[in-house]
């Protein structure tokens, strides 16, 4: 009875092998998280120091260049408040132009659907703030920051301009450029500050994991490029400048509003 009392005390728990193993996969799984952490700060850190001394954040050492490159972002977070980041966004290209850094913007950014149009959005913002209309050409198919850089190249003709954005963004559009053999800077307003939300920081750290292997890995295209539609200043600014939009999405667009134009303006949104 002794006997069979201890077998039956000891048939619930698992073999001693079996713990083990069991052992050997938890350390297996959390050595293979480590060396993926690891290698994303690796990444990230790649990333980073490529480009940190192509950020520039005083408007005085920035040399001048031909085309300021802005890339998309919505006036409002989903939550549908104001998005500073825009708002600094739209500022810093203003500044730009307005003090002769940059003598043309191309305005980059999504347009899916007619409900959500970036590049409209900032078209409207520059021109409130007293970019003229034919120092802006507005890019439709720029879905994401590298269809944005490598579109500026390959369908603007552009191989030298500044980037801008928010620093966190810049080192990742940065990044791409030197990639593509392009001469880039990028312009940050020393007035917006240099911490993000935590959603935002976080998207941003993947974001340039993801940004390595489209590189590097899978070779990622633009969604679109189409034409090719450089960009020749002396023309431009003589004459209105006529947003272009892949044919796919010209059967959707609406005439875009001509805000009045403003010599100054205190604000960036409608």
């Amino acid at each position: 009875m002794a006997d069979n009392s201890a077998m039956s005390a000891g048939a619930g728990r698992p073999p001693r092998a079996g713990r083990a193993h069991a052992a050997r996969l938890v350390r297996g799984a959390l050595t293979a998280l480590g060396c993926i952490l690891l290698a994303m700060l690796a990444i990230n850190g790649w990333v980073v120091g490529a480009t940190r001394d192509r950020l520039i954040d005083d408007i005085d050492r920035l040399a001048a260049h031909d085309v300021g490159v802005v890339l998309g972002t919505s006036p409002y977070t989903r939550s549908g408040n104001r998005n500073l980041l825009f708002r600094h966004r739209m500022l810093a290209a203003a500044e730009l132009y307005a003090t002769g850094r940059v003598r043309h913007l191309l305005v980059s950014g999504a347009n899916p659907d007619r409900t959500y149009n970036e590049p409209r959005k900032m078209y409207q913002a520059l021109r409130r703030l007293g970019v003229p209309d034919a120092a802006i050409t507005l890019d439709f198919a720029g879905f994401r920051t590298l269809d944005s850089m490598l579109r500026a190249n390959r369908i603007f003709g552009l191989e030298r301009f500044v980037v801008i954005s928010q620093r966190f963004h810049a080192y990742r559009a940065l990044f791409i450029a030197r990639h593509q053999g392009l001469d880039a800077v990028a312009y940050i307003r020393s007035e917006e500050d240099r911490r993000q939300p935590l959603r935002t920081e976080a998207r941003e750290y993947l974001a340039r994991v993801k940004a390595v292997a489209d590189l590097f890995v899978l070779f990622t295209r633009p969604r679109f490029y189409g034409v090719p539609r450089p960009i020749h200043l002396d023309r431009l600014e003589q004459a209105p400048a006529k947003p272009w939009l892949p044919p796919w999405l010209a059967a959707q667009q609406r005439p875009v509003v001509r805000v009045p134009l403003r010599a100054t303006a205190a604000d960036a949104y409608e």
